[in-house]
């Protein structure tokens, strides 16, 4: 069997799960997103606040690398992914996938490890989620700004999920990684400390909804509906602090005092209105050609689709 017919079984795979008794009316929509930490967090709230069915949904939350996960949402298999960075990169290099509202402002990944600056991480070696996704992408662009070559420098470890990064971390088997709240402060009760935060180097959407162009084109309805369910999530994060504190508790088992600290740390990240801002977007695009990672002209229209948000607020 040939790579692209393995990759579809492990899609398949994926998603195929046990059969559930839908909601009366409800749409039904798949949305995925990379991992359980703080950035895809306004998903959740809309599903347990029950946002999503206020407008209409019934929303299947899957788990899915980014790499797997662009695939899945270009042929159609899931209709939404919150990986944004990860997608809009996608849109650069042709696949028929737009960002159509942003949740956060900027990455809020903290850099953790032992050491005492990242210039001592030379030599060492860093875990990563996953090569195609916006962990590894941030963790890219903050050792080139510090002046260190990723995988020459320092070595980069693919790993999956930031929990599990986390117990690699604690286990010695990796010496750094970029997590988001709440696991950065899990890890300074086993001695870590954050030695950086990616917001102070870098600045794009971090998390966010994303789809195919042919949704865009043929279903802006239902589009709209994810949209408003997301702008009840945030204003909820953005305005009811205790009540999100006790979610972040239970949803990721930890306790009051990491969950206070990841929401101050990450609450002033979330956007207030779901707009994706065009300069961070021209940003991300800047800085994918620095890279060296795409060729010729690249404007916003080629990664994000401005208008739904918009006709949402008004």
């Amino acid at each position: 069997m040939n790579s692209l017919g393995c990759l579809t079984l492990v899609i398949l795979a994926l998603l195929v799960g046990p059969a559930n008794s839908f909601g009366q009316g409800l749409e039904k929509v798949r949305i995925v997103y990379a991992s359980r930490g703080l950035p895809f967090f306004s998903a959740f709230v809309a599903r347990d606040m029950k946002f999503y069915q206020k407008h209409g949904l019934d929303v299947e939350l899957i788990q899915m690398a980014p790499r797997i996960a662009i695939t899945a949402l270009a042929t159609s298999q899931v209709d939404y992914s919150l990986n944004i960075g990860s997608t809009m990169r996608a849109a650069m290099r042709g696949a028929p996938v737009r960002a159509v509202a942003s949740s956060t402002v900027a990455p809020f990944f903290a850099l953790v490890s032992k050491e005492p600056n990242i210039q001592a991480l030379k030599g060492k070696t860093l875990g990563v989620s996953d090569f195609g996704g916006t962990n590894y992408q941030v963790t890219r662009m903050v050792l080139n700004h510090y002046g260190l070559v990723p995988l020459k420098d320092v070595q980069i470890l693919s790993i999956g999920e930031e929990k599990v990064i986390l117990d690699a971390l604690l286990a010695g088997r990796i010496n750094g990684a970029m997590l988001s709240p709440p696991w950065p402060f899990e890890a300074e009760k086993h001695g870590f400390k954050i030695i950086l935060k990616a917001s102070d180097v870098v600045q794009f959407p971090f998390a966010g909804i994303c789809t195919t162009t042919d949704k865009i084109k043929n279903n802006r309805e239902q589009i709209k509906k994810v949209i408003r369910a997301e702008i009840d999530s945030l204003r909820f994060i953005r305005e009811r602090r205790q009540e999100t504190i006790d979610m972040i508790v239970k949803l990721f088992k930890m306790d009051k005092e990491i969950a206070q600290k990841s929401y101050d740390f990450a609450s002033v990240f979330f956007s207030r209105d779901a707009r994706i801002q065009p300069e961070a977007a021209r940003r991300l695009i800047a800085l994918e050609k620095e890279n060296g990672d795409i060729k010729g002209d690249v404007d916003v229209g080629h990664i994000a689709e401005l208008s739904l948000v918009e006709e949402v607020l008004r």
